[in-house]
């Protein structure tokens, strides 16, 4: 049986009136923090491989109106997936909650947290800044699975002050440079959030740059492609944010995808993506 093991920016974009400066800013990130080298672009499955769940209550696994279950949320259903597909993985974090029936416990998942605080409605904590240079310090990972925002868009609906759209754009924007400032080489899959219920479906699809609503200047799709144009491993994975149907069968309470097969779709994605930056090969070139 494939092995699964458990271990206990500057940023690149500014939003609307950064777009004239972009070229020299992100040529200036590459040089503080050096392009990816001396990897492969591509993943090889063989090779064994450390895995961050980065993100809010949806990457611990939270339950429906907060309850505290033991399957760890997506992160169980994914490591049955990538065992059964052959990889050979580590899941890494500092914390090991919601995960008593998992043998890999391991993952970066906060709940309630924000991308980045603001006044008006901190929250308990915000995930850019020492909390991520620490993840990164502490974990070593080489793919970070991000999923984050849902907190920040929910402020942003209640027209909280700061929470603004180009804010929380510029937030991830931030976070995303910390992980490959922190080490230039790491795979970084970034995913839209899922459509929430609570959350206004045009918010979710402008943050994630889908078509079908206003049109905004940027978005995280406009981030994460900047970033792979300038050498990064950064990726994103669209198919998220339409994983799971927006109903109260799959969102309970409105928020996390705890319903029947809700957390089980966010894995198939995740493990998708993960593919999508696997050679087909057994060896790294």
């Amino acid at each position: 049986m494939p092995e699964l093991v458990v271990v206990g920016l500057p940023h690149c974009f500014r939003t609307t009136r950064w777009f004239a400066a972009v070229v020299w800013t992100v040529a200036a990130f590459a040089m503080l923090t050096g392009r990816p080298s001396g990897s492969p672009a591509l993943i090889a499955k063989s090779q064994p491989l450390r895995i961050m769940a980065f993100g809010d209550s949806i990457t611990a696994g939270v339950g429906a109106f907060g309850l505290r279950v033991q399957d760890g949320g997506y992160r169980g259903p994914l490591g049955h997936l990538l065992q059964q597909s052959g990889y050979h993985v580590t899941f890494v974090g500092t914390r090991n909650d919601y995960s008593d029936g998992l043998s890999y416990p391991a993952h970066e998942g906060w709940p309630g947290y924000v991308v980045r605080s603001y006044p008006s409605d901190p929250g308990p904590g915000q995930l850019w800044g020492p909390l991520a240079r620490k993840a990164m310090q502490d974990d070593d990972p080489d793919v970070v699975l991000l999923m984050a925002g849902t907190n920040d868009l929910l402020r942003h609906e209640h027209h909280a002050t700061g929470y603004t759209m180009t804010n929380i754009l510029e937030s991830m924007d931030l976070l995303i440079g910390e992980f490959v400032r922190a080490k230039p080489n790491v795979f970084v899959i970034v995913a839209p959030v899922v459509e929430s219920p609570k959350v206004d479906l045009c918010t979710v699809r402008t943050f994630a740059g889908a078509d079908g609503c206003t049109p905004f200047d940027n978005s995280l799709r406009a981030i994460v492609d900047a970033y792979a144009r300038h050498g990064y491993r950064v990726s994103l994975a669209p198919a998220m944010m339409t994983a799971v149907p927006r109903d109260a069968a799959h969102f309970p309470d409105g928020i996390h995808p705890s319903g029947t097969g809700g957390y089980a779709a966010v894995a198939t994605v995740w493990l998708h993506a993960i593919e999508d930056i696997t050679q087909a090969g057994t060896t790294q070139q």
